[in-house]
């Protein structure tokens, strides 16, 4: 009796998917000029964390005037009163520039793992980048091909709190996909505990570890899954 009632839910709970799965959004941090830049006695309060507006480019220079900071004072509800505020200070952000064979050393591994199962036997890049020094993040965006090739990516490099994007080329050999489209497939998805399972069809091809998309006959839905083996792929969120 317990299966029978486990598979009614996981049926139901497989036709309903689609619209359970969440959506995300992601944004960059901007940076800013803080009070305690100006007013160095404040480094470490949550008043010299006030932010009085954007921050310069990495390698310029901008002047925050005294009315500025007592603008963004009023706005946070705050008072200037025993703060000793210069009438103009210039505010500088130090630079980095990284030249086209930096930026390959650094940002091989990233690629790597954005292009995986896919294995990058070359990375070509003829930009420079100016950042701003400290710690870098570097991400590649774009996904693996099905075929071996050459691939156009961008490469997105996030230093104090600023977002360059730098286009990049590799050279993938990839290996070939184990799902066909229109291959009978079991489609896995699991809810805490419970773990459902029905039959469907494979809509694209794709490789061990790749999300592709797969139709439920029975909801007559698509769902977007990981491919697990030949046979079998497991519903993402």
């Amino acid at each position: 009796m317990l299966d029978k009632r486990t598979t009614a839910l996981s049926l139901a709970l497989l036709g309903s998917l689609l619209f359970a799965i969440p959506a995300h959004a992601q944004s960059d941090a901007v940076d800013s000029v803080r009070l305690a830049e100006i007013v160095p006695a404040l480094e470490g309060t949550e008043l010299g964390a006030l932010a009085l507006g954007p921050a310069p480019s990495p390698g310029t220079m901008r002047v925050v005037r005294r009315s500025e900071v007592l603008s963004a004072l009023r706005r946070a509800g705050r008072e200037a009163r025993g703060l000793s505020i210069p009438r103009a200070t210039r505010v500088r952000r130090e630079a980095r520039r990284l030249e086209p064979t930096e930026l390959q050393e650094l940002s091989r591994e990233a690629v790597a793992q954005s292009m995986a199962p896919c294995r990058v036997s070359n990375l070509e890049i003829t930009n420079t980048a100016t950042v701003a020094t400290g710690e870098l993040d570097i991400t590649a965006e774009g996904t693996a091909p099905q075929r071996s090739g050459r691939r156009n990516i961008m490469l997105v490099l996030r230093s104090g709190g600023r977002v360059v994007r730098i286009p990049a080329r590799t050279e993938l050999t990839c290996p070939a996909p184990v799902m066909r489209p229109g291959a009978r497939i079991q489609i896995v998805a699991r809810f805490g505990a419970v773990r459902a399972t029905t039959s469907g069809t494979a809509a694209q091809p794709g490789r061990v570890g790749d999300i592709i998309r797969v139709r439920n006959p029975r909801s007559r839905q698509s769902l977007r899954a990981r491919v697990i083996d030949a046979e079998t792929v497991e519903v993402v969120r």
